[in-house]
């Protein structure tokens, strides 16, 4: 197993700063859980695989509980979903946590979160958006959170005078935060120098801290205040369930500035995983050319490719990355034969 390329930051009198890691500890995996969320949609053949490679390929971690929450009762996942999930020992969940009404499905992974952060149990919990496959045995390493770049710099903030940093001002101030307590970090692909802003689909939190419980605080002060990342934003996004639709893509982003402030709030150390982490399939890798770094390949974020339509980019994909070639096949094999039927289009 490997955290090749892994990062510590520990908060200093000036913020945070990178530090020496000579004594990392892996985290046992009695200590550890995880999270996803499933719905009556194509996050149900989503979740199937990635609890399936987790049994399969996460090393020392596989036997670790899963939690499959589904946040909004009416969205509960199918039948057979829920049984083949719980022939993989997953623990199913339907519990009403989402009562925005919102289209930014994303909500879901926030309340979800921090409803399981008290509950399951373990000193650590990872966070895992459903459209992600484990690709070898991952190393989760102890900090108050484990986190990953956002890909492109997007909605982030360069800093003073960047067309974002009002609005990291006000999700900051949410946090009881300046936007200079933010450590600056480069973003995985375009090595854009920003804000720190972490991807929301990739999170290892120390439970005791109340991270997850603050996102949500944070995420849902900024909703009812309207602080869209987006507000001018007239068409979807393509993304893992299809197009958002146009509400969603306007508050695209806001649920990693709310967990990125929260993590500064709560945490004297952060661990930046190395690019074998979260890695962005869709960015380019699909095509044979990923526009960034994987190191040893550990879990993979594929987005919308595992579909029928774009599966052929997924397998070109995981060769570009250096996938081991069976479980590249078995990725292959079990995807043509979940069900991928829900995904939506969109224009």
């Amino acid at each position: 197993m490997t955290a090749a390329g892994a990062m510590l930051l520990r908060r200093s009198t000036d913020g945070f700063a990178p530090a020496a890691d000579a004594a990392a500890v892996p985290i046992a995996p009695q200590d550890l859980g995880f999270l996803i969320c499933v719905e009556d949609n194509v996050l149900g053949a989503q979740a199937i695989l990635l609890c399936e490679s987790l049994r399969r390929y996460g090393g020392r971690y596989r036997s670790c509980p899963v939690w499959a929450i589904s946040p909004r009762p009416g969205r509960a996942p199918a039948p057979d979903v829920v049984a083949a999930l719980r022939a993989l020992g997953v623990t199913c969940i339907v519990q009403d946590l989402n009562t925005t009404g919102s289209d930014y499905g994303t909500v879901n992974r926030i309340v979800a979160a921090a409803w399981a952060e008290s509950r399951i149990g373990r000193p650590y919990l990872c966070v895992l958006d459903t459209d992600m496959v484990f690709l070898g045995g991952p190393d989760f390493l102890e900090a108050d959170a484990g986190v990953r770049p956002v890909d492109v710099k997007g909605t982030t903030s360069t800093g003073p005078g960047d067309e974002m940093e009002p609005y990291w001002e006000a999700i900051c101030g949410l946090a009881g935060l300046l936007p200079d307590h933010l450590p600056m970090l480069e973003t995985a692909v375009c090595r854009t120098r920003v804000r720190a802003s972490y991807n929301g689909g990739f999170l290892v939190a120390r439970t005791r801290l109340g991270i997850l419980e603050a996102t949500r605080r944070i995420f849902l002060d900024s909703f009812r205040q309207g602080l869209q990342t987006r507000p001018g934003q007239t068409v979807g996004i393509y993304a893992s369930t299809g197009d958002t639709g146009p509400e969603a893509a306007r508050w695209w982003g806001s649920s990693q500035a709310a967990m990125s402030a929260a993590i500064a709030a709560r945490s004297a150390a952060i661990r930046v995983y190395g690019p074998g982490y979260n890695i962005p399939l869709h960015l380019g890798a699909q095509d044979g050319r990923p526009p960034f770094a994987t190191g040893t390949p550990v879990l993979a974020h594929y987005h919308f490719l595992a579909t029928e339509r774009h599966r052929a980019g997924l397998l070109r994909a995981l060769d570009c990355i250096g996938c081991p070639p069976p479980v590249r096949d078995w990725i292959g094999a079990r995807c043509a034969t979940l069900d991928w039927s829900d995904f939506v289009c969109g224009g």
